[in-house]
């Protein structure tokens, strides 16, 4: 489930394998603590790692370095994340939305043409002749 909210969300978890633990107790160790970020904190984050520095908590440090580079296009481009995640439920919906509008609005129905439909649905609420 938390994998799905994750993908249907953009999001990304960044740790990175290591032998290091981000929470160390009396009754143990583990990895509990997660990095969670969008696609575009995922192309500027870089250097993730569990520090090894003394902290105050049972929870290490995580540390990270962020790249934000606004005139750098090869790192706009080469970005191979999720960008748009479709079901195939949300392709449907959306043909039987543009059908019900065609028919109910009496607008052709041009296969694939929803900016079409679109443009002369927009006309008609306005009250202008399509």
């Amino acid at each position: 489930m938390l994998e799905e909210l994750f993908a249907s969300n953009q999001l990304h978890i960044i740790n990175e394998d290591s032998t290091k633990t981000t929470f160390q107790s009396s009754r143990g160790l583990s990895n509990i603590d997660l990095t969670i970020v969008n696609n575009q904190m995922l192309a500027a984050i870089k250097d993730w790692e569990i520090s090894e520095e003394e902290s105050c908590l049972l929870h290490n440090i995580i540390k990270f370095n962020l790249n934000f580079t606004t005139n750098s296009k090869e790192q706009k481009y080469k970005f191979l994340g999720t960008r748009h995640i479709m079901k195939e439920q949300h392709t449907e919906f959306c043909k039987k939305i543009f059908q019900l509008i065609s028919e109910n609005f009496q607008i052709e129905n041009d296969e694939g043409n929803t900016k079409g439909i679109d443009e002369k649905l927009k006309a008609r609420l306005k009250g202008q002749k399509t």
